[in-house]
């Protein structure tokens, strides 16, 4: 037996060094340019590092605070603001580029209620004291507004506003504070390889729920004791495995108490080939815990593609009718 376990284990550490080498040899370097050169902003302080890996971009920031420079001061509380969020605004042909479709949280400031359909992505907010480091991975396809080939990417990286929280020691409560600043700001450029990009179109007529001795709706939603479950679904794409739950598509509106999500819906999904998996998630959205599973659809695009509805049943769902057309190569 333990032989055994010692063989299983060490399967999995060859595996995941397999996995690592062959992630190293088809991993692409980007090497940015860091144009500016200021007491706040120059290849001294801003590293970053820029790889493409299976129609990802990754893109890792650290930002060395200088010693000398004044981070903002709360005008009310006294207090110094040690927290900040990074932005990456990125331009092709002196225009900032333009986002085609829905790509989850790339398109404007993710605080912001303006959809501005610029292509600006957002680092985590964290303390800047005496390093900054954050990391995105981007899927190509949000670069669908790019022909295919080579192109010369210029960005400007910048912050907006530093933050803080200040603890009362009467009332014992926290206060969060947000100061505006420009302090931050530079910029860069690279070159990107972009794929050819593909448009498929994707429609969901109806998603019925089981209701049998297996499974019931009835009782999903506790707050109205024998409430019906708040169904919605979701797309996640670009897909590597059936465990792989990153890089949410696109999310529904929701059908409330109800035993079916009968909205008719339509999503514009771009990729790179008909090959590419997929997967469908159908939820019971829940205001006090986290949101309840109820089914999961897995499996390639091409699957989908018909002019006629298919009807497909797993887990939970009794049926989903959904149907994809292709619309052919967005940027040729």
């Amino acid at each position: 037996m333990k032989s055994k376990l010692i063989a299983y284990l060490l399967f999995l550490t060859l595996t995941g060094c397999i996995s690592e080498w062959d992630r190293q040899l088809d991993e692409k370097k980007i090497e940015p340019e860091i144009l500016s050169k200021t007491n706040t902003f120059s290849s001294k302080n801003v590293h970053l590092k820029i790889t493409e890996y299976k129609e990802v971009v990754t893109i890792t920031l650290d930002y060395k605070l200088p010693s000398n420079i004044k981070l903002p001061v709360d005008s009310f509380f006294g207090d110094t603001l040690n927290e900040t969020k990074f932005y990456l605004k990125l331009f092709s042909d002196n225009k900032p580029i333009i986002v085609k479709g829905n790509t989850q949280g790339y398109k404007g400031f993710l605080n912001s209620f303006v959809d501005t359909n610029i292509l600006i992505i957002p680092f985590t907010k964290q303390k800047i004291i005496p390093r900054y480091h954050s990391e995105v991975n981007i899927p190509i396809y949000v670069f669908n507004s790019l022909k295919a080939g080579e192109h010369n990417i210029a960005g400007e990286l910048f912050v907006k506003s530093f933050y803080g929280s200040h603890y009362d020691k009467d009332t014992k409560e926290t206060s969060d504070i947000e100061v505006e600043s420009d302090v931050i700001k530079g910029n860069l450029k690279f070159k990107l390889d972009v794929p050819e990009i593909y448009l498929t179109t994707i429609y969901l007529d109806s998603i019925i729920l089981r209701n049998d001795d297996k499974f019931s709706p009835l009782g999903m939603d506790f707050s109205f004791r024998e409430g019906y479950p708040d169904i919605y679904w979701e797309i996640f794409y670009p897909k590597s495995s059936e465990n792989d739950f990153a890089y949410q598509y696109w999310r529904s509106p929701e059908a409330t108490n109800s035993v079916a999500y009968n909205y008719s819906d339509t999503v514009q999904l771009y990729h790179y080939s008909d090959k590419d998996y997929l997967k469908i998630g159908v939820y019971d959205r829940d205001d006090l815990s986290r949101d309840d599973f109820i089914g999961m659809w897995f499996g390639t695009l091409d699957e989908l593609i018909s002019n006629y509805y298919k009807t497909f049943k797993f887990d939970n769902i009794n049926s989903v009718k959904i149907k994809a057309i292709k619309k052919g190569c967005v940027n040729k």
